[in-house]
């Protein structure tokens, strides 16, 4: 009779056919590599939401990963550009760039999933005020990304006096080797914020934005 496969057996040998790395599941499902090594050991099992975001990525049920149970889907994929961001709010963005990541990363309770090209320092938050209506809107989901240098016309993500906002940045001028740059609101009503006259830390540059329409 054939030894059926342990659990760290199906999750190893589910990664290497669709071509991961431990450290790619990782960072897919929001997890440390150290987990994923311990899965596929069966020092630990994936449970919870762990669970259901790793059938996510690797394209399977809970239940095949757990029991062996069910079919495996075998649909071609590119989930090794798939990653994991934690959706976070507005007061943890303002930390974000400072040492504080790793754990603001693993005190999120929510994580989207996104296969655009993006770095392991790219987070994705909700829009809550009005600057940059009509064309975003209170509620979007937008997705950041650190690594990426905004251009003229971009959206991004600043830290500005003790808030974080939701700006576009326009490059005015350098001086003494600094660029000098504004951030500007698309709704009129709220102001221009200028880098020569306000301490400004860039967060990030825009990547993606989701609407989810409420019924």
């Amino acid at each position: 009779m054939m030894k059926k496969e342990s659990v760290g057996e199906r999750i190893r040998s589910r990664r290497k056919t669709l071509k991961l790395t431990q450290q790619g599941v990782a960072s897919g499902i929001g997890v440390s590599h150290v987990a994923v090594s311990q899965w596929e050991k069966e020092e630990t099992l994936p449970r919870g939401e762990n669970l259901l975001r790793l059938a996510e990525l690797l394209q399977c049920t809970a239940a095949w990963i757990i029991d062996g149970e069910g079919e495996v889907f075998t649909t071609p994929s590119t989930v090794s550009d798939v990653s994991a961001l934690p959706l976070i709010t507005l007061a943890q963005a303002a930390a974000w760039m400072q040492e504080q990541r790793l754990l603001i990363r693993q005190q999120a309770t929510r994580f989207l999933f996104s296969d655009s090209k993006l770095s392991e320092s790219a987070l994705a938050i909700t829009l809550d005020d009005a600057a940059m209506q009509p064309d975003y809107r209170p509620g979007d989901t937008l997705i950041f990304d650190p690594a990426v240098a905004p251009q003229p016309g971009d959206v991004v993500l600043a830290h500005i006096n003790g808030e974080v906002l939701v700006r576009i940045y326009r490059l005015m001028t350098e001086q003494h080797d600094e660029q000098i740059f504004s951030l500007r609101p698309l709704n009129e009503d709220f102001p221009v914020q200028i880098s020569s006259e306000k301490k400004i830390e860039l967060i990030g540059t825009m990547m993606e934005m989701r609407r989810y329409r409420v019924r």
